[in-house]
């Protein structure tokens, strides 16, 4: 007894010396090496941040986006549908973008630290882009107070308004040009625009142009717009912009679990299909881009005379027999069909890319800007046509990585009489050539539903987009409400921001949306 005593009072002993020795080094062992508390190199959080940022968006922008922008009609109810009811239309995942800014913040505040010019300009252009899809879909948001709740303990930021948001987007766009026409070190991991400090500064010019033909019908910035779009569109040194497809802003998906087309696993998603709106502007030009947007009807493949067939928006459970039912309607594009699809095509883990901003987008901006004086360099129809022809060469690139039976890169190549029918040719009054112009864009715009949604608020193009019978409002969709999230966090300043913007509904219109 006395023996079994003494061994566990030395047990007890060399407990006790065991772990006071140790204690003084058990935080270090107890620090994984493999998840570091810091990042010391900026370069490591590049393709986090993108990768997270636009698996998020790129799903949603071509998909539940597509419904808002009338690409494609939903009865369903998960994320937008066409009803617009208040319980589908709270914006969670487009708010979570304020996730990967604290990380873009984090990378500018380091590259900034050591110098790094070229990695701080990175994350200028890619706060600016996400600010900017934040701003335009929500309206005021939190901006200038937002993302410093680690340094100031400002866990409450106020709302901006938009007109204040845009202002110091172009500032911020500015300066990443200026750091990246300058900067030295490398812009490692990049999977975006490949390492190319000069890409970066066409993507960062590209937005000021997007941004600045937004607000180009607005007052009160105290911004030129006329004197900022001819800066960037007449000094091509200064201000670089894309050349073509091969330079724009899309993120590449990889034939590797995880890194695949973010819907490519998903279950079928039989519940989009092809919109009434884009099959009737798609059909007025003989577009043969229809067979790229969307799927032959399965009634009228197995007939042996294959078709298109669209739904309109807003018609309810109608919508599942409306044309005779689903073997007459158009699922999505087939680039876009996951593995497993109700429509038994082959599907691409690689072919869709999760788009940002484009050549084509830009070539349309300018093209606009010209036939509307506010800029008085090029020519007005050689933007438009590049825009185009460049729309057209792009699908096709992305056809030829999909290796489809159908469609084929040739299946959806234009005649030459495309360009030359009413409708295309650039004639006629400054109306009528400014409403080819948007319609082109706004088909070029089909990747990215929330900025042809953005197009629509802003031009009134097309003009077949309207409510239907089911719509629980009384017009199409404005904006994007504030999430619960935020309303309960945030209440005060959320509070705040709807007195000044009139009302957190969809259809209080944004800043420019007139």
């Amino acid at each position: 007894m006395r023996t079994k005593s003494l061994l566990t009072a030395c047990g007890l002993l060399w407990i006790l010396l065991f772990s006071e020795g140790c204690g003084k080094n058990l935080a270090s062992i107890n620090v994984d090496p493999n998840s570091p508390q810091s990042v010391e190199n900026p370069q490591l959080l590049i393709p986090s941040i993108i990768k997270n940022a636009m698996r998020n968006y790129s799903y949603t922008a071509e998909f539940t986006a597509s419904v808002c922008g009338d690409y494609y009609a939903n009865q369903y109810t998960s994320g937008f549908d066409d009803a617009w009811t208040p319980g589908q239309t709270t914006g969670n995942f487009l708010w979570n973008l304020y996730e990967q800014l604290r990380d873009v913040e984090n990378l500018r505040i380091l590259s900034h630290t050591k110098g790094f010019s070229n990695n701080e300009g990175v994350a200028l252009v890619l706060k600016a882009w996400m600010f900017q899809v934040l701003t335009d879909n929500f309206g005021d948001i939190p901006f200038s107070e937002a993302l410093a709740g680690k340094t100031s303990g400002n866990f409450a930021p106020k709302f901006d308004s938009q007109k204040d948001v845009y202002v110091g987007l172009l500032d911020m766009l500015k300066t990443a040009n200026t750091l990246l026409s300058s900067g030295k070190d490398p812009i490692n991991s990049d999977i975006l625009m490949g390492g190319s400090a000069l890409l970066w500064r066409e993507f960062a010019n590209g937005l000021s142009l997007r941004l600045l033909m937004r607000m180009s019908s607005t007052t009160g910035s105290g911004i030129d717009i006329a004197a900022e779009m001819s800066k960037i569109a007449g000094d091509p040194a200064t201000y670089p912009l894309f050349t073509s497809y091969a330079d724009q802003a899309a993120l590449s998906f990889l034939n590797e679990l995880n890194n695949e087309f973010p819907a490519y696993h998903n279950n079928p998603i039989g519940d989009y299909h092809l919109s009434t709106t884009f099959e009737t502007n798609l059909k007025n030009l003989n577009d043969p881009r229809i067979a790229y947007y969307a799927t032959r009807t399965p009634a009228s493949i197995a007939s042996g005379t294959p078709a298109f067939g669209g739904v309109p928006n807003c018609i309810g459970t109608s919508e599942s027999s409306y044309n005779g039912g689903t073997a007459n309607q158009s699922q999505v594009a087939p680039v876009l069909q996951p593995l497993a699809n109700s429509a038994g095509l082959p599907a691409s883990p690689t072919a869709a890319q999760g788009m940002i901003l484009t050549y084509s987008e830009v070539q349309f901006i300018l093209a606009e800007a010209r036939e509307r004086g506010l800029i008085t360099v090029g020519v007005a129809d050689s933007f438009y046509y590049r825009g185009i022809r460049d729309q057209f060469a792009y699908l096709q690139s992305r056809l030829a990585i999909a290796g489809f039976a159908y469609p084929q890169p040739s299946d959806i190549a234009p005649a030459s009489s495309y360009y030359q029918q009413a409708g295309v040719a650039y004639t006629g009054t400054t109306d009528q050539k400014l409403y080819m112009i948007r319609l082109q864009k706004w088909f070029a715009l089909f990747y990215n539903g929330f900025e042809g949604w953005s197009e629509w608020r802003r031009t009134g193009v097309p003009k077949e987009t309207k409510t239907g019978p089911n719509s629980a409002i009384s017009e199409w969709p404005r904006r994007t409400r504030y999430p619960l999230s935020e309303q309960t966090i945030n209440s005060d300043n959320y509070k705040t921001a709807v007195q000044a913007m009139g009302a957190d509904d969809l259809i209080t219109r944004v800043w420019w949306n007139k």
